[in-house]
C-alpha cells in the first residue's frame, strides 16, 4: 500500500509540474512544445467529477459485479427556476403531468447541466444552476446519471456517455414536440465526462439542433482526437464552447469546439496546488463569467500551436470567454483563445 501511494504522489507530482500535451493522431507527446516519450501503461490516473485522482487500469474492464445501469429510467432531471430557485421539482423523460404540475416555461430559455465521473444527487451543479438563475428568468435542468457514474470502474462510467446523451436528446425532443421549446433557447453545459455527454446529446437531437454546448474540461482518458463520433465536437451544436483548464493531464488538451479557450495556457491554474484543482476551477471560471460584471476577456491566437509554445500571437477580434449566453457567432470551428485569470473569486481580470 506505501509503494502504491508513492507511485501515485510520484504521478501527480510529473503531472502538475509541466503542461503535458499529447496529439493523439501521432501519438507524440510534448512539454512546452518538447517531445518526449513516454513508456505505455495500463494504469492511469483519471479524475472524478470534482478532480478527485484515481489509479484506473484504463485496459481491465470488469462488469461482473457493476450495477446495472438503465439510462432512460435511472437519470433524474431536476427542474429549478427562479419560482423555485432553491428546492427542486423533478420532471421526469415523457410524464406530462409532472411536467404540467412544474413551473417549467417554454417561452423561457432553457440550459441543462451534466455531472462528471462519481458525480450525481440533489446538489449538483448548483453554484452555476445560481448563477443562470440570477442572470436571467431562465428554465435550469440538472441532469443527475449518479446510478451510472458513481462506480469506481472510470471504464464503466466512461462507456454510459452516449447512453447518458440519448436520454437528454430525447428529452429536448419531449420538451419541443410536446410543449413547443424553441431549441434556439437551448444550452447544455457539462464537465469532464459530462462534456462528453453534452456532446452526444447534441449528436442525438431528431426534431432540431442544440443551439450551444459548453464543454467544461472535458475528460481526457480514453478519448481521442480521432475518434470525435464519441466525444464532444463542435458539429454538435451550432455554437460549441470548449474551456481547457488541464490540458493533457486530466482534461482533453486538444481543441474541439468553435470557441476553445485555454485560460493560464490551459494548465497550472493560478491558486492551484495541481491537476485535482485545475480540473475543477473550471466550473468556477465558467459560474462567474455567467455574471456579466465579470468579463473574462481573451486573445485570440493563431492556432493550438501557440497554446502549446505559450506565445499566443494576436490573430483577429479579441471575445469573453463563457458569459450569458455564451454564443457569439463569429468564431470559426477550432479557433484558439489565450487569457489569463486571477487566483480568488471571481477570476475575471476585464476586457483585452
Amino acid at each position: 500500500m506505501k509503494l502504491f501511494a508513492v507511485i501515485c504522489a510520484l504521478l501527480v507530482a510529473a503531472a502538475t509540474a509541466n503542461p503535458l500535451y499529447r496529439n493523439e493522431e501521432t501519438g507524440a507527446e510534448f512539454v512546452n512544445s518538447t517531445v518526449v516519450e513516454r513508456n505505455t501503461e495500463d494504469w492511469q490516473l483519471v479524475p472524478d467529477t470534482d478532480g478527485n485522482l484515481h489509479m484506473v487500469n484504463i485496459k481491465a474492464v470488469d462488469l461482473s459485479n457493476e450495477p446495472a445501469f438503465n439510462a432512460p429510467t435511472d437519470i433524474i432531471f431536476r427542474l429549478f427556476t427562479r419560482q423555485n430557485p432553491t428546492a427542486a421539482q423533478t420532471v421526469q423523460l415523457n410524464n406530462n403531468a409532472q411536467l404540467t404540475a412544474s413551473n417549467y416555461n417554454p417561452a423561457l430559455q432553457t440550459r441543462f447541466h451534466i455531472h462528471g465521473w462519481n458525480g450525481g444527487g440533489a446538489a449538483t451543479g448548483a453554484n452555476i444552476r445560481t448563477a443562470w438563475l440570477n442572470a436571467i428568468n431562465c428554465n435550469v435542468f440538472t441532469v443527475d446519471w449518479g446510478a451510472g457514474a458513481q462506480t469506481p470502474n472510470y471504464i464503466a462510467a466512461r462507456n454510459r456517455v452516449n447512453a447518458v446523451g440519448a436520454v437528454i436528446a430525447q428529452y429536448i425532443d419531449w420538451l419541443n414536440q410536446s410543449r413547443g421549446q424553441s431549441f434556439a433557447g437551448v444550452s447544455v453545459a457539462g464537465h469532464s465526462l459530462g462534456a462528453h455527454c453534452a456532446g452526444a446529446t447534441g449528436k442525438r437531437t431528431a426534431r432540431g439542433r442544440v443551439q450551444s454546448i459548453v464543454s467544461l474540461d472535458p475528460a481526457g482518458p480514453l478519448f481521442s482526437v480521432g475518434d470525435s463520433a464519441n466525444r464532444v465536437h463542435h458539429t454538435d451544436a451550432v455554437h460549441v464552447e470548449n474551456i481547457v483548464t488541464d490540458a493533457g493531464n486530466l482534461g482533453f488538451a486538444d481543441p474541439v469546439g468553435h470557441a476553445n479557450f485555454y485560460p493560464n495556457w490551459g494548465v497550472n491554474q493560478p491558486g492551484c496546488a495541481g491537476s485535482t484543482c485545475s480540473h475543477s476551477r473550471v466550473n468556477d471560471f465558467f459560474q462567474h463569467s455567467i455574471n456579466m460584471n465579470n468579463v473574462f476577456g481573451a486573445t485570440r491566437c493563431r492556432g493550438f500551436a501557440d497554446i502549446t509554445s505559450r506565445n499566443c500571437v494576436a490573430n483577429g477580434a479579441s471575445r469573453r470567454m463563457g458569459g450569458e449566453p455564451v454564443i457569439d457567432g463569429t468564431s470559426p470551428a477550432l479557433t484558439v483563445f489565450f487569457l489569463t485569470t486571477g487566483a480568488t473569486a471571481p477570476f475575471a481580470h476585464g476586457p483585452r
